[in-house]
């Protein structure tokens, strides 16, 4: 099963984090497919570098530009429509980010890598929690 990369664990990679990187590589191992991040996880960390320095923000940018991004369709509208729908007649709320992450992972059919414990909570999503 392919995987899609969560901001959290891309912003452990960038500060270099051993312990993430190491489980990355175990997983890399059952799931040899490359990699994939969200819409919402590109905007998050493009959005996060603006206070770097230019050298730091350039090499921030290789590194994000290594996994595969996947657009937004008309059917991550819908299953992001379904999902808020479903979570707020429940009393959950999550962030529309969330959501939208959550969303292209169920429509792509990957498995969300995070550390985002707040994920655990959406029933439809594949998930491995860091």
């Amino acid at each position: 099963m392919p995987l899609l990369i969560d901001t959290s664990i891309i912003i452990d990679i960038e500060q270099q984090n051993n312990r993430t990187i190491k489980e990355l590589k175990e997983l890399s191992k059952l799931h040899p497919s490359p990699a994939s991040i969200s819409f919402i996880t590109y905007f998050e960390f493009v959005h996060g570098l603006r206070e770097k320095l230019p050298k730091n923000k350039d090499n921030a940018m290789r590194l994000i530009d290594l996994f595969h991004f996947l657009e937004a369709t008309k059917k991550t509208a819908i299953t992001l429509s379904d999902l808020k729908y479903k979570y707020e007649k429940l009393g959950k709320v999550f962030s529309l980010s969330d959501l939208m992450i959550a969303s292209q992972a169920i429509e792509y059919n990957l498995t969300l890598i995070t550390r985002d414990r707040h994920f655990q909570e959406i029933e439809e999503l594949k998930k491995i929690i860091l």
